[in-house]
Parts: C-alpha cells; structure tokens; sequence
C-alpha cells in the first residue's frame, strides 16, 4: 500500500488543480437604449416589465408599447386615448403570450400580443391600478384605492 504525504486527495487534487473561470466582465454602458419620451415618473407605477419570450413591455402615457430584444422590433399594443385613460401598470404572464394592463381608471385589460387583440376587460377599482401579479391564471390587481383583487383570468 503506498501512502500519500499530501492531505488533499486526489478527486480534491485535481479540481483544485484544474483552470479556474475567468471574471466576468459586466460593461459599465448600456448595449441598448430605448426612447422612452412619456414614460411617468412616478414611484407608484409599474411601466416596464420583461416577458419569458424576451419582450419588453413599457407603458407610455395612453399606450403600450412591446419591444422584442431578438428583433428589436417595436410594435404598438394599444392606445387608451380614445377612452381617455392611461397606463399605470404593466405585467406579463409566466408564458409570456398575454398582458394584463392597468389602468388610471381602475381597469384592467387583458391582451393577447400575439394575436394583438384584446380578450377582456375587468372592472371593480376606484382608482388607478399601481401593480398586477399573476400566478398560473390568477391575477391580483392592486389600486390606490386600497384594494386587492384577486381574479381567475381563465
């Protein structure tokens, strides 16, 4: 039997011993940047929110506007002028295929942004919707007026 004066052994030898990874290198500059002229600001809104198929989507003034980080496109969800109302929240769901928009109005539309359509609107707050959280098909809407509604979006 032979001995080893070493106390590490081999498996620990070797990874010990093998290349270490190279530091990341995190650049201090933007690679992108997105104009954003109406984008409120304002604590209680959530404007942006990034989807699982690698969209943006921002909320500016009366519209919603999706970016797709592969194409870089930009395309225009909708307009709440018409109604007179404005984005206050954007969130999207785990799939990444529907967006729930908040409004000042205390409306919460459902889009499908790959067919570009509307499924649904949901009334019931007072006031503007600041934050939507979904889980599965669960979507909670929270409002100024102190509120939570807690809704199955099927």
């Amino acid at each position: 039997k032979s001995f080893n004066i070493c106390p590490v052994g081999s498996t620990s030898h070797r990874l010990l011993s093998s290349p270490q990874k190279q530091n990341r290198r995190i650049a201090k500059v933007p690679f992108k940047v997105l104009d954003a002229p109406a984008l409120q600001d304002d604590f209680y809104l959530n404007l942006v929110d990034w989807s699982s198929q690698n969209v943006l989507a921002v909320g500016l003034g009366s519209c919603v506007y999706l970016w797709s980080a592969f194409t870089s496109k930009v395309t225009k969800l909708c307009d709440l002028a018409e109604s007179d109302d404005s984005v206050t929240s954007v969130s999207w769901t785990k799939k990444g295929s529907h967006l729930a928009v908040g409004t000042n109005r205390g409306e919460v539309h459902i889009w499908d942004t790959v067919k570009c359509q509307q499924v649904r609107t949901m009334g019931g707050h007072s006031a503007r919707i600041g934050t939507l959280a979904w889980n599965g098909p669960l979507l909670a809407s929270g409002s100024r007026d102190r509120i939570i509604y807690l809704r199955d979006a099927r």
